[in-house]
């Protein structure tokens, strides 16, 4: 009996385990994905001195692209955005979405399914905003990633 209780014990531990691997190696995607939109961004910047607005806003879904009615349940192909020379080698789980603004306009807020503290009212230079989610555990609820250009940092929610 205590045999059974071990081995019982085990494999909950290992499908844990096993669930947060895979959680964790969808998330690579959207990361990857943003550093690339990043680079571009920048490589857009240095030629125009400006950055490329591709998507209006952050928040409503027509915004994201691929147009995927069930991200992070099914893969889309992301023929990307060509303007800014970004794409993607095989179908994606994530949507994605970039705004840009002039110096001393307001960044774009990364909406309400993400709380990031102290977003700027206005920011001193030209920026953008990259965001990418996904419903992973096809529970409604939103794993969500967001860069700006004036941090240096990746925001996440829902991450787990």
């Amino acid at each position: 009996m205590a045999v059974v209780a071990i081995v019982a014990i085990l494999a909950l531990l290992a499908t844990y385990s096993v669930r947060k691997y895979i959680a964790s190696s969808k998330t690579t995607e959207a990361v990857e994905m943003i550093g690339n939109i990043k680079a571009a961004q920048e490589t857009y910047k240095d030629e125009t001195f400006a950055y490329l607005p591709v998507s209006p806003d952050l928040t409503s879904s027509s915004s994201f692209s691929p147009a995927n009615p069930l991200p992070g349940r099914q893969k889309m192909n992301f023929s990307g955005w060509p303007q800014l020379g970004v794409n993607s080698s095989g179908p994606v789980l994530f949507v994605y979405a970039c705004t840009a603004g002039a110096t001393g306009t307001a960044p774009s807020s990364p909406g309400s399914d993400i709380t990031i503290g102290n977003w700027p009212a206005t920011v001193p230079g030209p920026w953008y905003v990259v965001k990418a989610k996904a419903d992973l555990r096809g529970d409604g609820i939103f794993t969500v990633f967001v860069a700006p250009s004036f941090s240096g940092d990746m925001y996440s929610a829902n991450n787990n």
